[in-house]
């Protein structure tokens, strides 16, 4: 079993499940003052981690790289006019992750986090191919309508190049990025087979998070291990694999997320009270 399959289900804060924390945009609200994560300074970037460590005691290190090609982008005028020099469906995003040097800034992260993150998994997290070329797109200033399967799929080869990247840079799995997407939009994770078979390569679980859609919309899933959506799966059958919880707002308010779930994943607002966020963080055990 791999080491984060293994923190699932004995986690390493000694939580009875384990609960794993998005809180970078509040550490940037908090810590930063609302500025830019440090991606470029490796001793920066470890403090930064190493802070929100020390407040949440997180059961995954959740390190968004996409965050950081962004970051990229919109400093580079440059880039961003190479993204938008073709105006076809995906062309954005091939230029966006072929960047050499965002490629090499987001190796060295993930590279310097995973060196310092002790017994914690490192858990790589990025958006859906789909969501993905969209996100891209608009940072080209081009076309940014919803892809349809045929371009998801196109997104998602470029996608797996790009993953390639962090080989043995002591990845522990992926966690795949549907954001808000209602489950009605939601594009079949099968267009994103190259993607799942780059992870599988490397031995990385696969996760998918829907914020908007219950786990496991779409049935089983070859190469997904957990599904973490709004709500438990739905439907008569019986769940397709394990599954896990988006919180929403009101666990901060002190709300419990449903018992079946093997893995709470808790957005942690920007703008949340920090009295209220530590004494929840507290009454977790």
């Amino acid at each position: 079993m791999s080491r984060l399959l293994a923190s699932v289900d004995v986690p390493p804060s000694g939580r009875a499940r384990p609960v794993w924390f998005d809180a970078m945009a509040y550490g940037r609200a908090r810590l930063l003052g609302g500025g830019d994560v440090p991606w470029t300074s490796p001793a920066e970037l470890s403090s930064f981690f190493a802070k929100i460590g020390g407040m949440f005691h997180s059961d995954a290190i959740l390190v968004d790289v996409a965050d950081m090609f962004a970051q990229r982008a919109a400093a580079d005028q440059q880039l961003r006019a190479a993204m938008a020099a073709r105006s076809r469906p995906g062309y954005a995003l091939r230029t966006l992750l072929a960047d050499e040097q965002a490629r090499g800034t987001a190796a060295e992260a993930v590279r310097v986090l995973a060196a310092t993150s002790g017994p914690v998994p490192l858990v790589l997290t990025v958006p859906t191919p789909g969501r993905w070329l969209v996100a891209a797109a608009q940072q080209a200033g081009t076309n940014t309508e919803p892809p349809d399967a045929g371009q998801a799929e196109t997104a998602a080869i470029y996608s797996a190049d790009f993953l390639r990247t962090f080989a043995g840079t002591g990845v522990d799995g992926l966690l795949l990025d549907e954001g808000r997407v209602p489950a009605g939009e939601l594009i079949h994770p099968e267009a994103y087979r190259p993607v799942l078979n780059v992870a599988s390569h490397y031995e990385w679980p696969v996760l998918i998070r829907t914020d908007a859609a219950a786990a496991w919309p779409h049935g089983p899933v070859p190469g997904v291990a957990v599904w973490l959506g709004s709500d438990p799966p739905a439907g008569p059958d019986e769940p397709s694999g394990r599954w896990g919880i988006v919180a929403g707002p009101d666990f901060w308010d002190g709300a419990t997320p449903p018992a079946e779930a093997a893995l709470v994943l808790a957005p942690v607002p920007a703008d949340a009270e920090p009295d209220a966020v530590m004494k929840q963080v507290r009454a977790l055990v």
